[in-house]
């Protein structure tokens, strides 16, 4: 008889971006590996090891032993995302070359429980497809305006570098004002991980479907 899974502290939300971003990384992975079946190079199982990457990550971002890498905050061309959370995740080929970003939302917006809802991921850099403009067009924010509502959350310029211990009392000061923020609401259309393919069971298999050759990162948050 399996045995109940623990508690988990946050549910995960997925809006229907974050679902077809992990269609897109799903397939890469699966043509990657039914082109290089058995090769154990890094260039070789980038797609692979990334969607493994990303897989736990949510995963981390549901059980809370990760609350993401650091606050995306107010920069020109980006828009406004003080209220934004970002995790880096890499393909096992260098430097985390790819950003999930998502929102706390407090649990009497989510259902009963708080949650993290996932709004892109995709790479850093890849002109106006990368991960943070994906995040301003489907939150509907302008790139080069603040949001007066958003002036709860602190200053606009917030750092990524720094260690840890740095960055970390900025993620919680960030999820405790979330989580007071009455507007602070899911993406139309978000709907938990447990309920999309790429759920705990499904993801689980799911890595193991994008190849047993993938690389497994030591922290996928390491890098700037």
């Amino acid at each position: 008889m399996a045995e109940n899974q623990p508690e988990r502290p946050y549910q995960v939300l997925l809006g229907e971006g974050a679902v077809q971003d992990l269609n897109r990384m799903r397939d890469a992975a699966a043509a990657e590996a039914k082109q290089y079946p058995g090769d154990k190079s890094p260039a070789n199982n980038a797609n692979r090891t990334l969607y493994k990457g990303v897989l736990r990550e949510l995963q981390d971002l549901e059980s809370g032993a990760s609350k993401g890498h650091h606050v995306l905050g107010a920069h020109k061309g980006l828009g406004d995302g003080r209220d934004i959370v970002v995790s880096k995740i890499g393909d096992g080929t260098g430097k985390p070359n790819h950003r999930m970003t998502f929102r706390e939302i407090p649990g009497r917006n989510a259902g009963g429980k708080d949650a993290r809802d996932v709004i892109a991921i995709g790479p850093r850099h890849a002109g106006d497809n990368n991960a943070y403009h994906q995040t301003a067009m489907r939150l509907g924010r302008s790139a080069d305006r603040t949001l007066p509502e958003l002036d709860r959350f602190g200053a606009a310029q917030v750092g990524s570098g720094g260690k840890a211990h740095q960055r970390n009392p900025v993620l919680d000061a960030n999820r405790a004002i979330a989580h007071a923020f009455d507007g602070q609401k899911p993406l139309s259309g978000s709907r938990p991980l447990s309920e999309t393919a790429f759920g705990s069971r499904a993801g689980s298999s799911g890595g193991k479907h994008a190849g047993k050759q993938a690389g497994r990162q030591t922290d996928p948050q390491q890098g700037k």
